[in-house]
Order: structure tokens, then C-alpha cells, then sequence
């Protein structure tokens, strides 16, 4: 059995990495879609290449590509920011109530929302930017591994309220 303290301090350690997160994600992912072709960026002896330059001769379309990282970005930060309330609720003793419920199902739908607009976007920008001449789009298979993330959060969510109507339910028989 994890002792309060550890768990405290895992839970407020978790809060701090997912506020991290939750402010770096969205402005990471607008650098890196505005950066310019050709100046890719040495990060620690690595280089951050321009995203959604696949196709030899493709025309990159940047506005595109940031609104598209945007809205993802939105979509992944409301789901860090559910995370992060589930974490701070933790900590605080509240493990089984409805907000709880309510976020771990939010977390999950986020998800798989997640997993088919990063299917729809990355073919969009595909089809943007291939040569008019010879219309390409790709399908990335690493999309589809937050579907079953997504639902299995779904079902925690639906095992959690069964959970607490038994234990609401226990609390009014004694």
C-alpha cells in the first residue's frame, strides 16, 4: 500500500508535470508549425525537422498545418486540464464523486476524438500539400493507439459509477 505522503506527493508532482504540459504544448506546437521551410531548429545535438514536409515537390501550406496543431493542441489540452483536476482531487481525498466520474469519461471521449481528428487532419494535410499534378494523402496507423486509451478510460469512468452507487447505496443501509 502507497503511503499518504507518496501519494501526495506522486499526485502533486503529476499536477506540476501536467500544468507543464497544458501551457507547452499549444505554444511548442505553433513554433514548430511556423517555423520556416529549410530552418529546421538543433535542439541538444538533435534537430526538430518543419512538420508536414513529406512529399518531395509538396507545396506546405503553414496556415493550414497551425490551425489544424491548433485545434488538436485544444483537444489534448482540455484533456490534460481533466487530468489535471482528476490528480488535484486525489489529493485532496476525493476520489469517488461524480466531478471525478465526469472527468475520467471527459478524458477518454477526449481521446478518441483525438485519435479520428488526427486521422481526418493529417489526411487533409496531405492532400493540401501533395503536387496538384499527383494527389497523395498518407494514413498514420499511430493515430488509431488512442482509440483504445480513450475507451478503456470510458469504461473506468462507467466502473467508477457503479462503484460509487454501490458505496452511496452501502452508506444508506448502515
Amino acid at each position: 500500500m502507497v503511503s499518504k505522503s507518496k501519494m501526495i506527493f506522486w499526485c502533486r508532482f503529476m499536477e506540476i508535470a501536467l500544468l507543464i504540459g497544458l501551457i507547452s504544448t499549444p505554444i511548442l506546437g505553433q513554433v514548430f508549425s511556423w517555423l520556416q521551410a529549410g530552418n529546421d531548429v538543433p535542439v541538444m545535438g538533435g534537430v526538430i525537422h518543419k512538420e508536414f514536409e513529406i512529399f518531395p515537390g509538396s507545396h506546405p501550406n503553414t496556415a493550414a498545418s497551425a490551425i489544424c496543431n491548433l485545434l488538436r493542441d485544444c483537444i489534448f489540452s482540455l484533456m490534460l486540464w481533466h487530468f489535471y483536476k482528476v490528480f488535484k482531487d486525489i489529493r485532496a481525498g476525493v476520489v469517488f464523486s461524480q466531478q471525478q466520474i465526469k472527468r475520467i469519461s471527459i478524458s477518454g471521449w477526449c481521446f478518441i476524438v483525438l485519435s479520428i481528428y488526427s486521422i481526418i487532419s493529417n489526411m487533409f494535410l496531405s492532400l493540401l500539400q501533395s503536387p496538384e499534378e499527383n494527389r497523395q494523402y498518407y494514413f498514420q496507423v499511430d493515430n488509431l493507439i488512442y482509440t483504445p486509451i480513450g475507451i478503456g478510460l470510458v469504461i473506468l469512468s462507467y466502473v467508477l459509477q457503479l462503484a460509487t452507487e454501490i458505496k452511496e447505496e452501502q452508506e444508506l443501509v448502515i
